[in-house]
């Protein structure tokens, strides 16, 4: 077996490979028993078959497909240990040049490289969101609104009061084979005066049913910028019709102890304060965190030199689609139904929405492990356990945990969570080390330490003083520290017990 090595742009190796003509005629012979095991062959034992019958009878091009699949199957391990290779994932048999004897080209994926820049360098500040006081009262309002009593009046819409209408949209200057009628008497409500998160159809429009009543109707237009959060609709102008069915006033209930006792378990006005200021900084506080690691990690590799092969793209590609069909579910709804109301193709869908993401997961992924290497941290035995624990509570938890459980074998579950737990203690350690050397707090440690030793070697200085004129004590043993054992083993061992 002979080979030529030759790298390629993006992070793989070609091997083009010879084999000699013998070696070849021995994966014939090797072909024609597995064939004939696996075939009657009239007059002959399964497996015993000669080659020219079974190539008489199965064709030429047959036998040679499987002596170059068990020839493959059997050398492609050898090929890569010789080429001293060490695969990202399966490589792939590209082409066949020749086949008597065989030439063969193999492209074979790259374990990723990855050289970090000077990540030690970079500041940005760690500062969480503080819960105010008018968010609380936000939220305290939505309640009322959502126990609120809605009474009819004849009068005309005003500020505070609930509307119910149809609604029509008509796209001026429609885009070729695109419709113009976007609604067509589509029922909706609206509190006027009320803002919403994201504002439809657009920012203000609850102004437009000031003053209407039941019966009135209403035309107007509106331009969208070309920065609109409703991407199909920016810098495009719409005809609005708007026929008003109803107005009705709305009566919010007094907050008070009786209120909160009557929409929650607690007792008094400030404890339902308190709980929802507690939900407001865990949702701010984890979305402002999950921001700060992504930008901070873009940075990182922004003075990166990252480079892997498409495959582990294409792999982590499919997780992310697959993770969005999953989150569809949830919703009722298939990836087809999906790409249908957005009018999009599932190529391109791939290519705009799903490919984006897998990649910044992909790359932030090894690059937070290339750190993990760099800063050699490893995981302490207690904490691992407390994650164990946490995690086997959360699959314990699960809709799904029964089916989990009669999938695996308790060690395989047992170790599958403990893989788990690893990689989440792991990722958590990483990311506090990053922000930790991004708000220079590594730093201060550093300077802080430099003083604990100066102050240390001037307290030995004088204790090494007062020592000379103490007796010799003889005979005392050093305290020894029992060294930890290695992280490896320590999860190997759990995972078997």
């Amino acid at each position: 077996m002979k080979f030529e090595k030759k790298l390629l742009k993006d992070h793989q190796v070609q091997l083009t490979v010879n084999f000699d003509q013998e070696t070849f005629e021995h994966y014939k012979i090797q072909a024609a028993r597995s064939i004939s095991s696996r075939s009657k062959v009239s007059g002959f034992r399964p497996g015993k078959a000669p080659l020219d019958v079974v190539k008489r009878i199965y064709g030429e091009g047959y036998l040679n497909d499987e002596a170059l699949e068990l020839l493959v199957n059997e050398k492609y391990p050898l090929l890569l240990k010789e080429a001293e290779i060490e695969p990202a994932a399966a490589g792939k048999l590209e082409k066949v040049e020749k086949l008597n004897p065989p030439e063969l080209v193999f492209v074979v994926p790259l374990e990723p490289s990855i050289e970090l820049g000077k990540y030690q360098e970079i500041q940005k500040k760690y500062e969480l969101p503080q819960v105010e006081d008018k968010e609380i009262d936000e939220v305290i309002h939505n309640l009322q609104l959502n126990y609120a009593t809605a009474e009819k009046v004849e009068r005309e819409a005003q500020k505070g009061d609930l509307v119910n209408f149809k609604l029509t949209a008509i796209v001026k200057n429609p885009e070729k084979d695109e419709s113009n009628e976007l609604l067509k008497d589509s029922p909706y409500q609206m509190i006027i005066g009320e803002k919403q998160r994201e504002e439809f159809p657009y920012e203000g429009f609850d102004k437009e049913l000031l003053g209407l009543k039941a019966g009135d109707k209403k035309e107007l237009s509106h331009k969208y910028t070309k920065d609109s959060t409703f991407e199909k609709l920016q810098g495009k102008e719409v005809n609005f019709s708007i026929e008003t069915l109803d107005v009705k006033e709305l009566k919010l209930p007094d907050v008070n102890d009786d209120f909160v006792k009557s929409i929650s378990g607690l007792n008094t006005v400030e404890m339902l304060k308190t709980s929802i200021k507690n939900q407001l900084a865990y949702t701010k506080n984890t979305d402002y965190e999950e921001k700060y690691y992504n930008e901070l990690i873009d940075e990182i590799i922004k003075i990166s030199k990252l480079s892997y092969p498409p495959v582990l793209l294409e792999d982590e590609s499919e997780q992310v689609l697959h993770d969005f069909e999953h989150n569809l579910t949830h919703q009722n709804m298939d990836l087809e139904t999906f790409l249908k109301l957005n009018k999009m193709e599932k190529d391109d869908f791939i290519e705009k929405e799903i490919k984006p993401v897998a990649k910044q997961q992909l790359e932030h992924s090894l690059v937070l492990e290339q750190i993990t290497k760099a800063e050699k941290i490893e995981l302490k035995q207690e904490e691992l356990e407390q994650v164990y624990r946490q995690t086997m509570y959360e699959y314990q938890t699960r809709d799904d945990f029964n089916k989990i459980k009669r999938e695996l074998s308790p060690k395989k579950l047992a170790n599958s969570i403990l893989m788990q737990a690893a990689s989440r203690l792991m990722n958590r350690q990483v990311l506090d080390r990053i922000k930790q050397l991004a708000n220079g707090e590594s730093k201060e440690k550093k300077e802080n330490s430099k003083e604990e030793k100066k102050e240390a070697a001037e307290g030995k200085n004088s204790q090494k003083q007062d020592k000379q004129t103490e007796p010799e004590v003889k005979g005392k043993e050093k305290k020894t520290t029992k060294e930890p054992k290695s992280q490896e083993k320590e999860i190997k061992k759990n995972a078997e017990s």
